[in-house]
């Protein structure tokens, strides 16, 4: 399993190499080159700021959801690391690496993976619903996103509707259970089914919502600091265009299912930029690899040293144990609540 996850991030290091290969001959070599000795470096501790300040409200929000299905046991710092550890397989496509999080949860206290693991789909789902929150907010400069908008506002209500309807997740789980090869599985949705039913009244819910965009603002409010070192005014038009240009392109990103929504972000924030703000191509491309640089890049770094510092308080035949026997065997136990 170890063997496998390796080479799947190998692969999309190798996707994310070529990806910004294209980006940079895009751009023309020299001329980026020429952007990056021009751009304001004296806004790169401002954006890393911010985007931490991002990291620092979605941990706020990972500790809120694990009390919010009755775990009370796991400390605010240990928390905060494996928070963190989940970032370090970004690279895994489908956003799969973040169910470390959940292993690193049983390998440390004993809570089932079936049970915490709506977590992830928790904060997936409501950052899918923050981003496109903050991606309505540019619709009227850009009026052509409109129908996508209004389609993943639909799926988001269906979805919503159907996890807090508890006959017809009964029923349809039901039916999963009587089919002869996937009904082996059932318990493992009735736990998640019954977690992700906690995590998505109307309570949690707004809570959860309004943490994400302010959360994901702060990358969008990035993308504007960058912006603004590339000579731009600093206008409030500048700074809906950012956010709708990020916002946008991260949820397009994440429909593709690609690991760190690579090439389907930088694409679409490039084409977007050049677009809305009216740079050059090669201000677009630079102000794309910044800040996917400040952003994916840097959540990858931390969350690896986030892990390496939880490793050595786990053995490594423990954590590989716990990894091994996730791929294969979800356990089926609900902690009390």
């Amino acid at each position: 399993m170890l063997g496998q996850l390796r080479q799947k991030i190998i692969l999309s290091l190798a996707f994310a190499a070529l990806v910004y290969f294209a980006l940079t001959l895009y751009a023309d070599v020299p001329k980026l080159a020429e952007a990056f000795l021009g751009w304001d470096w004296r806004w790169l501790p401002i954006v890393l700021l911010v985007v931490l300040a991002n990291y620092g409200v979605r941990f706020i929000r990972w500790h809120y959801y694990l009390h919010v299905i009755g775990i009370h046991n796991v400390p605010p710092r240990p928390s905060l690391f494996i928070f963190l550890s989940g970032f370090s397989l970004t690279m895994v496509p489908g956003k799969l690496g973040e169910l470390l999080k959940s292993v690193l949860l049983k390998s440390h206290y004993d809570i089932p993976i079936s049970y915490s693991a709506s977590i992830v789909a928790a904060e997936r789902l409501t950052d899918v619903i923050g981003m496109t929150l903050l991606a309505a907010l540019g619709v009227s400069i850009f009026p052509m996103g409109v129908p996508a908008l209004a389609f993943i506002v639909a799926a988001l209500v269906v979805v919503i509707a159907l996890l807090q309807s508890r006959t017809l997740a009964e029923k349809i789980i039901g039916v999963f259970e009587r089919l002869p090869i996937v009904g082996k599985f059932a318990h493992l949705a009735k736990n998640l089914y019954e977690s992700a039913y906690l995590l998505l009244r109307l309570r949690p819910l707004i809570i959860s919502v309004v943490l994400a965009i302010l959360a994901w603002f702060g990358e969008c409010l990035a993308l504007f600091l960058i912006l603004l070192g590339f000579g731009q005014s600093p206008t409030a038009l500048l700074l809906l265009q950012a956010t709708f240009i990020y916002a946008a392109a991260s949820l397009f990103g994440a429909v593709t299912l690609l690991p760190g929504g690579l090439g389907a972000t930088e694409g679409t924030i490039t084409s977007l930029t050049q677009l809305l703000v009216s740079t050059s191509a090669t201000i677009a491309a630079a102000a794309t690899l910044l800040v996917r640089v400040c952003t994916l890049w840097l959540a990858i770094v931390l969350g690896t040293l986030a892990l390496f510092v939880l490793g050595k308080t786990t053995k490594p035949t423990d954590l590989q144990s716990s990894i091994e026997k996730s791929s294969s065997n979800i356990d089926d136990n609900v902690p009390a609540v």
